[in-house]
C-alpha cells in the first residue's frame, strides 16, 4: 500500500517552513518525537519552494542513502555546485575517485596516519600555555588542517594556510546559514553567492592550487593521497586539473571542520561530566604512561572511544543528510515525487528519547552494552556507498588528542549550555573557549 507523507500541522500558506526554519534542530527533533514510529516520513510544506520530506523511520534512513541511483546528492549552495570532489560529484566520476581514494584510507596507511596525528597533537600541545586561555575550535581546527595536510597532502600546511582555510569555512558558514528565505524562496528568486563568498572560494581554491603545483613540481612526492591521485593518471584514471583542485578543497575543508568540531565538543561534555573526564584522563595516563600515543594504544581507549561515539550521537558535526529525488518512486511504503529535497536528521534521529532513554544525556556508559555501534538510528557518518571514507581516521585523531591532552593539561570549557548555529556542520553559536591547566 503507497500513502501520501503525513503534514504536520502549521499556519496556513505558508505551512510549517518558518517554524522549521527559525529553529531546525528543535524543530526536527520535535517532529522526531512526535511522529517517529507513527510514521516513516512527514512532508513540510512551503509556498513557493522546494518540497521537504522528512524521514523518521531509521530503516528507511538507510534504504535511501543505499540507493544512490534514486535518491542524489543535492548540489546545495554554490561551493557544491562548483566543485566536483568526492562529497559532490555523481555517476562515473565519483566511482573513479573513489576507486583511487579509498585505498590509501585502510589497512597499513591507518597506522601511519595515527603516527601523523599524534605527533601533530604534541606540536599543538607544545604551542599551550602553561595556564591560560583558548579558543578550542580555532585551535583543534589548526591541528586537524595540519593531520590532513601530512597526511593526505604530503606537507606541512603554513600557519596562513591554515588561517586561511578556517577563515573561508567560516564565511561558508554563514552564506549556508538556514534561514526562511532559503526554504520559502523558488530557485529563481534566490539570491546568488555573495562577494565575501567569492573571496574566501578564490582564497581556499589558491590554498589547493599551492598543494596540487607543488606536487607536480616534485620528481619524487611524498606518498599521499594528493600523489596516488595524481599518478592516477598515469594509469588510466582521467582526473582533470580542475578535478584535482576540487579534490583538494574537499581534503583541505570536509574533514578539517567536522574532527574539530567532534573533539570540542567531547571537551565541552567532559567539562560537563567530571567524573567521565577523570576516568579518561586516568585511561590515558595508564595507558600512555607519558608516551604520545600510537596505533598500538588505541585498543587501550576502551572509555575514550565510547566518549567519541557518544559526542558523534549527541552532537554530530553532520548534523543533516540530505538528498533529492530523482523521479516518482516509492519506498517504504511512501510515495517520492521528483525533486522531493528528502532531509535525513542525524541530530533528531540519534537523540530520540523512544529509541535511546534519555536522549538528551552525555551518557557514554551506554555504548558499553546497551547500544550496538551498527544500531539504525546512529549514522554521524552516514551510511551505504557515500558514507563518510575517512572515518576511521576521524575516529582514531579524536582518541589521540583526547587521550594525549587530558594527560598532560586540565581543559575547563566555558558555559554550561551549548547554542548551534546549524549550517554546512554543526558549529557553536558563541564559540567554544577554554581554560587549560598543564600538569605537574
Amino acid at each position: 500500500m503507497t500513502r501520501a507523507p503525513h503534514t504536520p500541522p502549521g499556519p496556513p500558506v505558508v505551512g510549517n517552513v518558518p517554524r522549521f526554519a527559525d529553529d531546525p534542530l528543535r524543530f526536527l527533533v520535535g517532529v522526531q518525537e512526535a511522529y517517529g514510529g507513527q510514521y516513516p516520513v512527514v512532508r513540510l510544506e512551503p509556498a513557493g519552494g522546494q518540497r521537504i520530506v522528512v524521514v523518521l523511520d531509521a530503516a528507511l534512513v538507510h534504504e535511501i542513502l543505499a540507493d544512490r541511483e534514486r535518491f542524489v546528492r543535492p548540489r546545495v549552495g554554490p561551493e557544491a555546485s562548483r566543485r566536483e570532489g568526492l562529497l559532490s560529484s555523481r555517476g562515473p566520476l565519483w566511482e573513479r575517485q573513489r576507486s583511487v581514494i579509498q585505498p590509501e584510507l585502510v589497512g597499513g596507511q591507518l597506522a601511519a596516519y595515527a603516527d601523523i596525528a599524534a605527533r601533530s597533537v604534541e606540536e599543538m600541545l607544545d604551542r599551550w600555555p602553561e595556564n591560560g586561555e583558548i579558543d578550542l575550535v580555532a585551535e583543534l581546527s589548526m591541528l586537524t588542517m595540519q593531520v590532513i595536510a601530512r597526511s593526505l597532502l604530503g606537507r606541512d600546511a603554513t600557519r596562513e594556510q591554515a588561517r586561511t582555510v578556517y577563515e573561508a569555512l567560516d564565511t561558508f558558514a554563514e552564506e549556508f546559514e538556514f534561514g526562511a528565505d532559503a526554504l520559502l524562496l523558488p530557485d529563481a528568486l534566490q539570491s546568488g553567492p555573495s562577494a565575501a563568498f567569492e573571496r574566501a572560494d578564490a582564497d581556499l581554491e589558491a590554498v589547493a592550487r599551492d598543494f596540487v603545483d607543488w606536487h607536480r613540481e616534485h620528481e619524487d612526492p611524498p606518498d599521499s593521497m594528493l600523489t596516488a591521485l595524481i599518478e592516477a593518471e598515469r594509469d588510466g584514471v582521467e582526473l582533470s586539473e580542475d578535478e584535482l583542485i576540487d579534490q583538494t578543497v574537499l581534503f583541505l575543508t570536509a574533514g578539517q571542520e567536522t574532527t574539530a568540531l567532534t573533539i570540542a565538543y567531547a571537551f565541552h561534555h567532559l567539562s560537563r561530566s567530571p567524573d567521565v573526564r577523570a576516568g579518561v584522563t586516568e585511561e590515558a595516563t595508564g595507558v600512555l604512561d607519558g608516551a604520545a600515543p600510537s596505533w598500538e594504544h588505541l585498543s587501550g581507549f576502551d572509555l575514550t572511544e565510547r566518549v567519541v561515539r557518544e559526542t558523534l550521537r549527541l552532537t554530530p558535526a553532520a548534523w543533516n543528510v540530505t538528498r533529492e529525488v530523482r523521479g516518482p518512486t516509492t519506498l517504504g511504503g511512501t510515495r517520492f515525487e521528483t525533486d522531493d529535497l528528502v532531509l535525513l536528521p542525524t541530530y533528531a534521529h540519534q537523540r530520540e528519547d523512544r529509541v535511546w532513554g534519555d536522549g538528551d544525556a552525555f551518557r557514554p556508559a551506554r555504548w558499553t552494552d546497551e547500544v550496538s555501534r551498527s544500531h539504525d538510528s546512529y549514522f554521524p557518518f552516514g551510511s551505504g556507498p557515500r558514507v563518510c571514507i575517512g572515518r576511521q581516521v576521524a575516529l582514531t585523531e579524536a582518541q589521540f588528542t583526547l587521550a594525549h591532552t587530558l594527560q598532560q593539561y586540565e581543559v575547563d570549557v566555558h558555559g554550561d549550555e551549548l547554542a548551534f548555529e546549524p549550517a554546512i556542520t554543526l558549529r557553536p553559536a558563541d564559540g567554544l573557549r577554554a581554560t587549560v591547566t598543564e600538569r605537574e
